[in-house]
């Protein structure tokens, strides 16, 4: 049952005349005819009678009238529940969580205010099987390229990594830093699994030094405040303290780092592109390219 033919049917049932429902339903007077005609054939009723110019409903039209009005009542609220119960499951690691992420949200929530954001941390590169299962949307990673066969980047951003220090600590402002006095100063590092952190061990061992972290763990905020405290040197990505270098709270330590690290937003190809999510997708693009 069609429910435009339904909508035409109460139109005309409330106006009396199918020129006057034509008008209101915005298509020819020839249009309500064939949706009267449909909706009848489907029910095997005659639902008006003509009398002259006036039109009545028959004993089956004023049966069928408060079902009719049901129905699209239904469906309305239908419409509006699913217009108003958007929501988008978003992967994040940690640092584009605590750094990132906000100024992504508050674009967001501004165009797209009805819609519910989930937030998954996503730290040990599992977003991908996260994606594939379908329980994340999207996510948003600071990583090396992701390779994976039924995972797409949508857009990605390389990303400066960088030792901080104090601005008052004996490194902060020296010509040229080696792998051994870094070391001998303490370094302040995320867990193992991070792949800028694997690819400074690489480049310290490369130069005979083994690192020994002062302080490991998940947390870039953690780092960035124990960087602050003096405690030592923290390894992390620029966008995580740049207020803090333009002010001189933190000075980057004269070390060369450059790694194919990106922040990356990725997406499963077959996944639905819904109305908040396609408008997430262009948010993200202006941010991160």
């Amino acid at each position: 049952m069609n429910l435009k033919h339904l909508q035409t049917f109460v139109t005309l049932s409330e106006v009396k005349s199918f020129t006057k429902a034509a008008v209101i339903s915005g298509c020819a007077q020839s249009g309500v005819t064939t949706h009267i005609k449909r909706l009848e054939e489907t029910l095997g009723v005659q639902l008006f009678e003509r009398i002259g110019k006036q039109v009545f409903l028959t004993s089956a039209g004023e049966t069928l009238l408060p079902y009719a009005k049901k129905i699209l009542a239904l469906s309305t609220e239908m419409e509006t529940l699913f217009a108003h119960s958007d929501k988008l499951t978003i992967g994040v690691t940690e640092s584009v969580a605590n750094f990132l992420f906000g100024d992504l949200l508050k674009e967001f929530s501004a165009l797209c205010p009805d819609t519910e954001i989930f937030l998954k941390l996503a730290d040990g590169r599992d977003y991908c099987q996260m994606l594939c299962s379908g329980e994340i949307d999207l996510a948003i990673v600071l990583d090396l390229p992701v390779k994976h066969k039924t995972v797409r980047i949508m857009h990605k951003r390389k990303e400066n990594i960088l030792l901080a220090a104090a601005s008052t600590h004996a490194l902060a402002g020296k010509t040229r830093v080696t792998p051994a006095e870094i070391q001998s100063f303490g370094m302040l590092l995320p867990l193992p699994d991070c792949a800028y952190r694997n690819l400074l061990e690489q480049d310290f061992l490369a130069e005979g030094t083994r690192i020994t972290p002062a302080l490991e763990t998940s947390s870039s905020a953690l780092i960035k405040e124990s960087s602050l405290c003096g405690v030592g040197l923290g390894l992390l990505p620029e966008f995580a303290v740049q207020k803090e270098l333009i002010y001189h709270m933190l000075e980057k330590v004269n070390y060369k780092i450059d790694y194919p690290v990106y922040t990356q937003v990725l997406i499963h190809p077959d996944k639905w592109r819904s109305p908040s999510l396609s408008r997430f997708l262009e948010i993200a693009e202006r941010h991160l390219t």
